[in-house]
């Protein structure tokens, strides 16, 4: 995906259209309005925040956004808080969209681990788990990132293309060889020899599971709950292991947009969101790891998660701050080298 952001857009016409349906008995409420992922995640979002308000008289809407629409968005200051991705999240940080969060309002950030902050405004609320799935009917449990790129599997590799998993791919092989985000040459070079052995350049998690159903591909990089998905909901022969080398995270972030008539309470639906209760909530019904390390997860739902406790610290992550500033040449290079 491209990130459109040298060009001025302007949308939100089905947004002001949603926000404007408020009866006047309820013209007194106020009201929040964020901007999520869409489908499943939204709808588990949208149970964490009744209680939410509740407590505070507020309506909470939520409205389904994609890269373009949340640019506008966020612009225009059309929503309060927005659930994105650290590459999003610091890129509009950049252009300073976003209010740094108040530790006396979001009062949960003293319990979030620490690889889930990002910056003063950009907090990770859930991880999931990016790592090796593989179909066990062909091949052993793989044990390294580098197996993608062995000769047996020409042909039988998937991976999706310029996204934030594979510059955390890139920037652990570069890190193996004694470079880092700014010396990256031997993870661009390691993710060429990888290229040369995919048979599909995914582009949805649909797209993903039909290639394993098809017996098309023999290893890939999926999240955990996207594996468990495919093994136990739709009947397909796959597992995951996380590598020696470590795994990385599918980060859900929150920020509070700037310059919005109800910061404060925008900040405390964020604390909202990032509490135990909130983040058991996305685990039961997602399998993503809470990254509040209060949030207690009953053993049968912690068993289909492969971010642990014990774990979470392992996972690696690319210096994002960094890689905004460099995102546009990045991914230039990997369709130069890589995604031809």
């Amino acid at each position: 995906m491209k990130w459109q952001f040298g060009k001025a857009i302007v949308g939100g016409a089905m947004l002001v259209a949603a926000c404007a349906l408020s009866s006047g008995a309820q013209a007194q409420q106020k009201e929040l309005i964020v901007s999520g992922f869409g489908g499943a995640y939204d709808e588990a979002m949208a149970a964490s925040v009744k209680s939410f308000e509740q407590e505070n008289d507020v309506k909470v809407t939520i409205v389904a956004g994609s890269g373009a629409n949340n640019i506008a968005r966020v612009r225009n200051k059309e929503v309060d808080v927005i659930v994105s991705d650290p590459v999003f999240a610091l890129r509009m940080e950049a252009e300073k969209a976003f209010a740094p969060l108040d530790p006396k309002l979001v009062t949960n950030l003293k319990d979030i681990h620490p690889n889930a902050i990002y910056s003063d405004a950009v907090v990770a609320a859930n991880f999931g788990a990016y790592v090796l799935a593989y179909n066990p009917a062909e091949v052993k449990p793989p044990q390294s990132w580098h197996d993608l790129a062995k000769p047996e599997y020409k042909g039988r590799i998937a991976l999706r293309g310029f996204r934030p998993e594979n510059i955390d791919l890139i920037t652990l092989f570069a890190k193996e060889a004694g470079g880092d985000e700014r010396h990256p040459d031997a993870g661009f070079a390691e993710m060429a020899k990888i290229a040369q052995n995919i048979d599909v350049w995914v582009d949805s998690h649909a797209n993903h599971l039909e290639l394993y159903r098809n017996d098309q591909i023999s290893m890939s990089m999926w999240t955990d709950g996207r594996i468990g998905w495919a093994r136990d909901t739709e009947g397909v022969k796959i597992q995951g292991v996380i590598p020696k080398e470590g795994f990385f995270p599918l980060a859900s972030t929150l920020s509070v947009v700037a310059g919005r008539p109800n910061t404060e309470l925008a900040e405390k639906l964020v604390n909202h969101l990032l509490s135990p209760a909130s983040g058991l909530n996305m685990a039961t019904r997602l399998g993503y790891f809470p990254t509040n390390r209060e949030a207690k997860l009953p053993q049968e739902v912690q068993a289909k998660i492969m971010i642990t406790p014990d774990n979470v610290k392992d996972l690696k992550s690319a210096d994002w701050k960094y890689i905004v500033s460099v995102y546009d040449q990045w991914q230039q290079r990997w369709e130069r080298e890589i995604q031809r």
